[in-house]
């Protein structure tokens, strides 16, 4: 079985499916290892940033029922639940291929094999369509940007179904997007952190076209402390040719904590990150997220821009920068 996507395949019982909205898998590589296979991830809570707390990949970003639902134009859920278990089994040994190789902190081989870069782009895109914040943005738009109340025992019914139609009707044209974009993989100075949104669009989170900001927009994927896959957008592009083909990069300093605040931005809950790489010692959050409409938020949402250097193709980072860190800031 699959390592993440949902509880038990025999089993699909709306109160009984333990279903991670985020893949273990990945939140594995922002764990620590404390024996015994139980990694633990640092947590935080958005409304309690400063109360952070341990936990592993296992109890956390899991949902009951959360992939559970009536039949869907004749395909039973539990079909859509394998399909996510699919893609993370295929993406997981391109992940290792590229954060385990042994002569740098960025691979030598770059970029990946078409086969390879097919399987993480599926994977991306699941991970775009699944989010908690995606259900709500869909459930808000459906209700014409009104809340409703729901019965407690209809409740995942009537938030699951059009959100798996969702999935399912848009997962091909979507890998085949980000499939044909240029990607950029990067290690950043600067500890990253994850969240219950994992693949964060620029200035398009919440978009109503999603595939059209998909298209267009920058696009970053934490994927471990201190490695990234960041997809340049157009406008990004059209000012350096370098960046509308795959390519690699090195991000120091103030444009590293810049991501920080992209990513924790979109989160919906939570935002995950590892113990001993903790963004909080250099970094803490500025001004606001972006809103959320169905909590009732509208408030302007914050813009981003990125600029970075192209690493030429004979260099790369030693291993050591994974784990060897400066002293953290001093300032409050």
């Amino acid at each position: 079985m699959g390592n993440g996507s949902a509880g038990k395949k025999a089993d699909h019982n709306v109160g009984k499916t333990r279903d991670h909205t985020v893949p273990q898998m990945y939140l594995r590589r922002f764990a620590e290892d404390r024996g015994r296979e139980q990694p633990e991830l640092t947590v935080r809570r958005i409304d309690h940033v400063d109360r952070p707390f341990p936990t592993g990949p296992k109890n956390i970003l899991v949902e009951r029922g959360f992939y559970w639902g009536s039949t869907l134009e004749g395909v039973p859920h539990h079909l859509v639940e394998e399909l996510l278990m699919q893609f993370e089994d295929d993406a997981a040994p391109v992940m290792k291929a590229v954060l385990d190789a042994p002569e740098g902190a960025l691979p030598e081989s770059w970029p990946l094999a078409p086969v390879e870069r097919m399987h993480l782009a599926w994977w991306m895109a699941a991970q775009i369509l699944r989010t908690t914040r995606q259900r709500k943005r869909l459930t808000h738009a459906s209700q014409g940007g009104k809340a409703l109340e729901v019965p407690a025992g209809i409740a995942a019914i009537a938030a699951n179904n059009p959100h798996l139609q969702y999935i399912v009707g848009h997962l091909a044209a979507l890998a085949l997007t980000l499939y044909a974009r240029p990607w950029g993989l990067g290690f950043s100075g600067m500890c990253l952190l994850t969240s219950d949104v994992p693949v964060v669009l620029f200035n398009a989170q919440d978009a109503d076209d999603q595939l059209a900001a998909a298209a267009f927009c920058d696009i970053v994927l934490p994927l471990d402390p201190h490695r990234l896959l960041l997809l340049p957008g157009i406008a990004t592009q059209a000012l350096d040719s370098r960046k509308r083909t795959d390519h690699r990069m090195v991000i120091q300093g103030a444009v590293g904590m810049a991501l920080v605040q992209v990513v924790y931005d979109a989160a919906d809950t939570f935002v995950v990150h590892h113990p001993l790489h903790d963004p909080w010692r250099y970094w803490k959050p500025s001004g606001p997220r972006l809103p959320s409409p169905w909590d009732g938020q509208n408030h302007p949402a914050p813009t981003y821009a990125i600029e970075y250097d192209i690493l030429p193709p004979d260099l790369t980072v030693e291993r050591r920068w994974l784990t060897e860190h400066p002293p953290p800031t001093t300032t409050s």
